[in-house]
């Protein structure tokens, strides 16, 4: 590590979900980047949908901060690493402000304000609200000790604002940084995994510049970049270098089907010596050259489960790097790829990899066998030895008739069961992996990828 940097940085939190933080979000990064600011977005959590949002508007990828997987100090250094070269840093965070693990506010958006030194603007729906709002805003603020220093009202008329704002300023000590009007055609679609993703959304720069210009006209953009300037000091960090030979090259399915990556992950594949190759499951017919491992990450396969299903030359080609022994990381989505079959909700079915024995079947519900959890390692596997601890993520909308057994997986609550499947080379269940947690998982990978590439050569 190297010297301190101010680095410039607001976090916008919400008071609860769907309070409007993306929408906003969104609008401030539209705003600043009118402004030829160079900019660093973050976003708290296990997200992957808004950081695709947020990547489209600042040209640059946005990172995850998530305490559930990363120390206070890890935290600092993920920050210190990626806003050192911008003008300007802005996280959005996860739920509302205080709501983490469990019921509790441990592991939460708080935690990441807290830990990193970011000023925080509450972002509140105050429709229907007046003076009501006063007491919201004070319970919010004075809970715990934290960097809040600002309030975005949104669903506010102008002339609420214009009443609220000097009340709040003189009753809380803090600045309403600007508000959200109510606007006709402002709308990210959603569905059950959550707001559909940018590549989808056929209007979204319409959107996005809807969104740039009310931010401009309702926030006081000045205002933000100065609570931004009083954020803590962090590390400047060196970033960890890439090999230039690299030792194996890595297949990763990329596309509308498969798109749910922590760039951290990646990056991490790449400092171990992986060559990333990028390839699409629904429209491409075969592997790319020279592949030597695969990498399957979530999305939406039930979407586009015809697709995936009829592509039987693509189905061929990764079953016969299977076989050959060629390593194979399938998250969530991608487990839904390589088991026997896909099966909607009306028990239609489609054929996938069959390279797992189980069918997965969607349902309409949220699985209960959800949220951060923490898998042991019952027996001993080319992914991990027996006995460790990884901490991972799940979220589907779906069921496998078998889980697999390779872990005992723990809810924060204790709740339990055994899920994951290591067969041979291959790995593949719904927890999404965080390679910054298990840097180990990453290098077995990469070696048993490195031993096919020795074999082809």
């Amino acid at each position: 590590m190297e010297s301190v940097k101010r680095m410039p940085r607001v976090l916008l939190a919400g008071a609860n979900s769907g309070c409007g933080k993306t929408s906003i979000t969104c609008g401030i990064l539209k705003a600043l980047v009118n402004r030829g600011l160079h900019i660093q977005s973050y976003k708290c959590g296990p997200d992957y949908i808004d950081p695709m949002l947020h990547s489209h508007i600042t040209g640059r990828d946005c990172r995850n901060l998530d305490p559930f997987f990363s120390t206070g100090q890890d935290l600092r250094y993920l920050v210190g690493k990626d806003s050192q070269d911008v003008d300007f840093s802005v996280t959005e965070g996860v739920m509302g402000y205080y709501d983490g693990v469990g019921i509790s506010c441990e592991k939460s958006t708080w935690t990441v304000s807290k830990e990193t030194g970011t000023p925080t603007i509450l972002i509140f729906n105050v429709k229907g609200m007046s003076h009501t709002m006063i007491p919201l805003i004070k319970g919010m603020i004075e809970y715990q000790e934290n960097p809040v220093t600002g309030v975005i009202l949104n669903r506010c008329s102008k002339g609420m604002y214009q009443l609220m704002k000097p009340e709040i300023e003189e009753k809380l000590g803090i600045s309403v940084v600007g508000y959200f009007p109510q606007k006709e055609g402002i709308y990210i679609g959603s569905r059950h995994l959550g707001l559909m993703t940018a590549a989808e959304i056929d209007n979204l720069d319409e959107i996005l510049n809807l969104l740039g210009e009310t931010a401009e006209e309702c926030i006081d953009i000045d205002l933000l970049l100065k609570i931004g300037q009083r954020a803590e000091e962090l590390p400047k960090v060196k970033r960890p270098e890439v090999p230039k030979k690299k030792r194996a090259r890595i297949a990763v399915a990329k596309d509308n089907a498969f798109c749910f990556y922590y760039k951290e992950n990646l990056e991490i594949l790449e400092q171990l010596g992986a060559e990333l190759c990028y390839f699409s499951p629904v429209n491409d017919t075969h592997l790319p050259e020279d592949t030597d491992g695969i990498y399957l990450g979530g999305g939406y396969p039930e979407t586009y489960r015809k697709e995936l299903a009829d592509n039987i030359s693509m189905k061929q080609s990764i079953c016969e790097a299977a076989q050959s022994g060629k390593p194979i990381i399938a998250e969530c989505g991608g487990f839904m790829y390589v088991c026997d079959h896909l099966v909607d909700t009306d028990d239609s079915l489609e054929e996938m990899l069959g390279l797992i024995n189980t069918d997965v079947r969607m349902t309409k519900r949220l699985s209960m066998q959800f949220g951060y959890v923490t898998m042991k390692a019952l027996y001993d596997t080319a992914f991990f030895k027996k006995d460790t601890k990884i901490r991972v993520h799940e979220f589907h909308y779906s069921k496998a008739d078998k889980r697999g057994d390779a872990c005992e997986i723990t809810k924060y609550s204790g709740k339990c069961w055994n899920g994951l499947y290591v067969k041979d080379k291959i790995m593949a269940g719904y927890p999404h992996f965080y390679f910054h947690n298990c840097r180990e998982v990453a290098k077995r990978f990469v070696d048993m990828a490195e031993e096919a590439s020795t074999k082809r050569c």
